[in-house]
């Protein structure tokens, strides 16, 4: 049996839990223990960290490490340190060490490029974001667009105003980390340059057209070129799936395997649309996840092993929003989705569901279609959390491991998973507990209290209401579960389910 390590990028559930929960495929995955990880801004130890991985690296078949855990102690802390540029360099060379006691190993790294987001909230940056990200923001975006020649009139007032306003030691402290997570980015790009490493991703997080994001992406993108590492490398919109399409890389590789897909989607538009968060066309990012994971494209069913099935509509929007009528329901086809989905499970193709018309959550009509059709357990994987490339990236690699190792059992079981987490509580239960629940007990959206308590049985507690009332027809194989709030917070959950045998 073959043995993977992996490092991942964060001890939430979509980093650390999902890897393991994945169906079977013949291998073992190694991770550090959950208390060796870090803890939302608190980052994990390097020394601990980097000991655990020279005393586990000698005997596995690929490692897959996030240089944000090793380097920083996690994808928050990334954006939080004040370490200088060498330490961090000196952080990155044990990468080195990692090789010379396993030469024979694939080892898959992947580093981000430090996201800025275009909201004010400190929840996950620098407390001077609460003030003013928004701003931050917006002087990347407008510092790049009149660096290329394209700032409008009314952009131009808008930036000088930023300019007089912007407190400048909260701007600087911005663009001084920036500057240092890229130079580490930069230097750790050697490693695939010079062979040490085998495959390197470079996700994006929170990724637009304009910005600092986009003139970093930039600068990387002319090392890449430059030193032609276009099929050892992949730069897309990503983050929390990137040890996951890794992991399918790595299964792929191992079984020297390949596995063609064919991607379908329910709106023709679907293609050229650019997902909230992200800075391309969907079909282009999925692209990048096939070939990230070890997969080919290929353009008909019949030459397929797996069907990525796509739910976006012609445009990303809200409900209510006055193009939603005509980007989901005139201009894309759930029925003919659906009864693409059938029959390409009868024609024995293993079929992913990609959720991703709407961002945080699975989309309740078309996981009813599918109901109706006695498709949620049929298909193969599914996803519909958080990002678009997250939802993808999930869904491709379940499908991966199901391909190689047809095991029903865990897949069935992660599906279940799915759908109590990304439909019950992302598309429901979340907005509802905050809603109604939260305000009288003095909390809030950001705010759950702790990790534990009155938030986490309250969501336990509808979570299980919604499921029995709504899909009975999966209830049934869950005799209970155990709800925590990772970061005492809304936005996720991490939940362990226990199945009827």
């Amino acid at each position: 049996m073959k043995k993977i390590l992996l490092l991942p990028l964060d001890e939430r559930p979509c980093n650390y839990n999902y890897p393991r929960l994945m169906p079977g495929a013949d291998y073992t995955l190694i991770m550090p223990p959950k208390d060796m990880m870090g803890d939302k801004k608190l980052p994990a130890d390097f020394a601990k960290i980097s000991e655990w991985l020279l005393e586990n690296i000698e005997d596995v078949d690929c490692a897959i490490i996030s240089l944000e855990t090793l380097i920083y102690g996690g994808i928050v802390p990334s954006r939080l340190h004040n370490e200088s540029e060498n330490t961090l360099i000196n952080r990155a060379k044990i990468i080195e060490k990692l090789r010379k006691l396993n030469l024979k190993m694939k080892l898959y790294l992947f580093q981000l490029i430090m996201r800025c987001p275009s909201y004010s909230s400190s929840d996950e940056e620098p407390d001077y974001y609460e003030e003013c990200g928004e701003q931050i923001f917006l002087y990347g975006k407008y510092s790049h667009k009149q660096s290329l020649g394209i700032l409008d009139r009314e952009e131009k007032e808008q930036f000088e105003k930023i300019k007089a306003t912007l407190n400048k030691d909260y701007l600087n402290d911005f663009i001084d980390r920036r500057k240092k997570n890229l130079a580490v980015l930069k230097h750790n790009l050697r490693y695939i340059i010079d062979g040490t490493c085998d495959y390197f991703i470079i996700p994006q997080d929170d990724a637009k057209k304009y910005g600092f994001t986009s003139l970093d992406q930039m600068a990387v993108r002319e090392i890449l070129k430059e030193n032609v590492l276009h099929l050892k490398t992949s730069m897309y919109p990503s983050a929390d799936d990137t040890g996951l399409i890794l992991l399918a890389r790595a299964i792929n590789e191992l079984n020297c395997q390949k596995p063609k897909f064919y991607v379908h989607y329910a709106s023709e538009k679907a293609k050229t649309v650019i997902p909230w968060f992200e800075d391309r066309p969907l079909d282009e990012t999925i692209k990048y996840h096939i070939l990230s994971a070890g997969g080919l494209r290929v353009y008909s069913l019949c030459e397929a092993d797996i069907v990525l099935a796509v739910s976006m509509g012609s445009k990303m929007c809200n409900f209510g929003d006055s193009d939603y009528d005509k980007c989901y329901n005139v201009e894309r086809n759930l029925n003919e989705f659906t009864e693409f989905i059938s029959y390409a499970l009868n024609q024995n193709k293993i079929v992913a569901v990609c959720d991703n018309a709407t961002a945080n959550g699975s989309e309740i009509e078309l996981i009813n279609i599918l109901n109706q059709k006695d498709l949620l357990l049929k298909i193969s994987a599914y996803a519909g959390w958080n990002t678009s490339s997250n939802t993808i990236g999930t869904a491709c690699t379940q499908a991966v491991l199901y391909f190689t190792g047809k095991d029903d059992k865990l897949n069935r079981q992660f599906l279940l998973l799915r759908y109590y987490e990304d439909l019950a509580y992302m598309a429901y239960v979340r907005t509802f507990v905050t809603e109604n629940m939260l305000p009288s007990l003095n909390l809030n959206y950001f705010n759950a209290g702790s990790k534990r308590g009155k938030v986490s049985d309250l969501v336990k507690e509808n979570i299980i209401k919604f499921m029995a009332e709504n899909y009975p027809n999966l209830a049934k194989y869950v005799k209970d579960l155990d709800v925590c709030m990772p970061w005492a917070r809304m936005f996720e959950t991490e939940l362990k389910l226990y199945f009827n045998e």
